[in-house]
């Protein structure tokens, strides 16, 4: 019988496209220029976007190295690449501006997650397990905040606040401790073979992959159930929990 189901964040309960995604860059830019001017720096928004594009590298580099890492350590390698010397009130002042840009310009909740959730919340405890990049861990929660779904979870683990990202098997017994779970009493919901499926099934959980955005996973041979709609969830549940 399970007790705990946890979650992905990225692709998994919110959709994310290109185009979305390169407009938030743009906005980000344009926040960061906007502040760097009134704090009396001179500098271009092409160097900017270069700085963000370094930034990113920081994230991503460590991503596949399955190493955390902070979004203040990656925007001072933004300041370091712009030659600036900025100080902790403005190094937050610029990752404000990054939660603002993903706050405007948002993923979109995926359909029938709020209801999902709503029905599942009574049943099992819930947490987030996400990876993070540009937009720290807090941001997402405001939006779930926004969108009516935050209340449903009681555990959040983001790669920005921990030394690890997927698939470390420490951030789902972060995540389980935090539940008040044990491995084999939970399962795992998550869009990437290689982080959410590896990461749960080493950690001794089922782990169900949701292929209802992310089209690109087409080598799966661990995953206990692969879904597209939520509405396919319950019954899943049921069938792995016997």
């Amino acid at each position: 019988m399970f007790k705990a189901i946890t979650f992905d964040f990225w692709q998994t309960l919110y959709a994310d496209s290109l185009e979305n995604w390169e407009n938030r860059q743009a906005i980000r830019i344009d926040n960061c220029h906007e502040y760097l001017k009134k704090q009396g720096y001179s500098c271009n928004t092409d160097i900017i976007a270069k700085g963000m594009e370094e930034a990113y590298m920081v994230s991503n580099t460590c991503w596949h190295q399955h190493i955390g890492v902070s979004v203040e350590t990656c925007m001072k390698k933004f300041a370091e690449t712009l030659e600036l010397s900025l100080d902790k009130t403005e190094i937050a002042s610029l990752i404000e501006c990054l939660g603002n840009a993903f706050l405007e310009s948002p993923p979109v909740m995926i359909p029938h997650v709020k209801t999902m959730l709503e029905t599942f919340s009574k049943r099992y405890s819930l947490g987030i397990i996400s990876d993070s990049a540009l937009t720290p861990g807090r941001y997402t929660k405001q939006l779930m905040e926004r969108d009516g779904i935050l209340q449903h979870f009681t555990a959040f683990t983001y790669s920005d606040e921990s030394e690890y990202t997927k698939p470390v098997v420490a951030q789902f017994e972060t995540t389980l401790k935090q539940l008040n779970a044990k491995p084999e009493e939970a399962v795992h919901i998550g869009d990437i073979v290689r982080t959410d499926i590896v990461g749960a099934k080493n950690a001794g959980m089922k782990a169900i992959r949701f292929a209802g955005v992310n089209k690109s996973e087409t080598d799966d041979t661990l995953s206990d159930a692969v879904i597209d709609d939520y509405r396919q969830l319950e019954g899943v549940i049921a069938e792995l929990s016997q």
